[in-house]
């Protein structure tokens, strides 16, 4: 079945959904107290580290096949896998027993892989599903009051689970609140440190209800031929690296195209290095450790201004300028944290944080408008290796100059001096790394794209191709 039967009703109720179920997937309660649930399991830190690299490695594997399949089987099938992997990987945590023991890494394990998959599955698949129903539509055109207003849902939707997250890893708090119902109701401390997995259980069963109500504009009707079918099956096998290299020659024949990911990648990497770093950054401007949730709240709702800033840049603004824009914005934020500001330097992070919600929102914009339908979320996928890759890169990078920094310090100083000193030195490398990454781009688009002025032309005269 084809999107052209297709009822406007499903159609816009695919663009719903896709908002319902962004809200839904990254609505998770465990977000704020991420490294505290792992360890209070019963993980050893060491144990942490393994399986976050499990988590990376399973997501760059994953990404570009599971675009690829996207566009083969269908964005629908692509999500239901997603959603179907996000509540296998909760239900491994809720079930999973606390204290040390080898069941237990094998279950944590099993969540990070899953956890993984799922990502890579989901990326791209409800942009392109969410893109084609809205063009089907003949109304490709308000994609960016799309992302406005899915950014705003999420963003609120982030901020009420990272509050009620942090409240409900707390016991006293839980009990006194269950008090107030019933003064015999108490919960003990090993079920209460499940309770943020579990309320982020629910909520993937939400988002598979979702995933399970979209229209598939991909479907195909069911030929009657087992043979056939077995046969399409088979040559199926090597459909996906087909997918691969026919997008991947699109995508370097189409340099913007290939110039919106790498810029994505630079500005992203950075953004998301310093972002990993943050816990660290605020402990040392003096933030007391219990706003840390509240800040990181707030930051998810300057997400909203950021979208509504967004969509006013690439609905006036010319492609080259919105990248002058956001290389603004990142690297005020980057040298205003290199100065560890007490209180006030708190400010300077919200350049990073918002970078990365506006470097999503304008490459989503530029790439969909750009991909055609077939190969729409292969491509899409490549942006989320991109970006991934280029915090591998920067992460390698930011262990490498510790590591030197450290080697450098002076000998009789304690060890929390030294690891102070270290980290606010490392600061003041990000500006410098994001200025050699800028130009690096901009020669590299100047030599290799043939037809530069699409870079500086509003929308309005905008043109796709080379």
């Amino acid at each position: 079945m084809s999107a052209v039967t297709a009822s406007k009703e499903q159609l816009e109720g695919n663009i719903r959904r896709f908002i319902v179920f962004r809200l839904f997937y990254t609505a998770r309660f465990y977000y704020p107290i991420f490294t505290i649930l792992f360890l209070d399991y019963g993980l050893t830190l060491e144990q942490f580290a393994i399986l976050n690299m499990v988590w990376a490695v399973s997501i760059v594997l994953a990404e570009v096949p599971s675009g690829a399949l996207a566009d083969i089987v269908g964005r629908k099938r692509l999500l239901i896998f997603a959603a179907l992997l996000m509540v296998l990987e909760m239900a491994l945590i809720v079930f999973a027993p606390i204290g040390a023991s080898p069941l237990l890494f094998l279950m944590f394990l099993g969540n990070r892989i899953c956890s993984g998959l799922s990502e890579a599955a989901a990326s791209g698949a409800d942009e392109a599903l969410a893109y084609d129903s809205l063009k089907a539509l003949g109304r490709e055109d308000e994609w960016a009051k799309v992302l406005e207003r899915t950014t705003f849902v999420v963003s609120i939707g982030f901020f009420t689970t990272m509050i009620l997250g942090a409240f409900a890893y707390d016991p006293a708090i839980v009990n006194r609140m269950l008090a107030l119902l019933n003064a015999s109701w108490q919960l003990p401390d090993s079920v209460v440190i499940r309770l943020p997995v579990i309320l982020t259980l629910l909520t993937a069963c939400v988002v598979l209800v979702t995933a399970l109500g979209f229209y598939d504009l991909d479907a195909k009707p069911d030929s009657g031929d087992d043979q056939g079918d077995k046969e399409r099956t088979g040559v199926s096998l090597l459909e996906p690296f087909r997918q691969i290299l026919s997008a991947a020659r699109w995508t370097v024949g189409h340099r913007f195209v290939l110039f919106v990911i790498l810029a994505a990648l630079a500005l992203d990497s950075v953004a998301r290095q310093f972002a990993v770093l943050a816990s660290e950054y605020y402990r040392l401007i003096d933030i007391p450790v219990s706003w840390f949730g509240f800040v990181g709240a707030g930051m998810s709702l300057i997400g909203i201004l950021n979208a509504r800033i967004s969509r006013y840049l690439v609905s006036n603004r010319s492609p080259f300028f919105n990248f002058l824009v956001l290389s603004a914005v990142l690297m005020s934020g980057l040298v205003g944290i290199s100065f560890a500001v007490p209180y006030f330097g708190v400010l300077f992070a919200v350049g990073a944080f918002a970078m990365m919600g506006m470097v999503q929102f304008q490459a989503s914009y530029y790439l969909n408008r750009e991909a055609e339908s077939d190969i729409r979320a292969t491509v899409l996928s490549f942006k989320g290796l991109a970006l991934n890759l280029g915090l591998g890169v920067a992460s390698l990078l930011y262990t490498a100059l510790v590591a030197s920094l450290r080697n450098a310090q002076e000998a009789g100083m304690s060890e929390e001096m030294i690891n102070e000193r270290v980290f606010v030195d490392a600061l003041a490398a990000f500006p410098i790394y994001y200025v050699l990454l800028f130009v690096v781009l901009v020669i590299a688009a100047k030599l290799s794209i043939g037809n530069c002025a699409e870079f500086f032309k509003a929308p309005g005269e905008q043109s796709s191709g080379d």
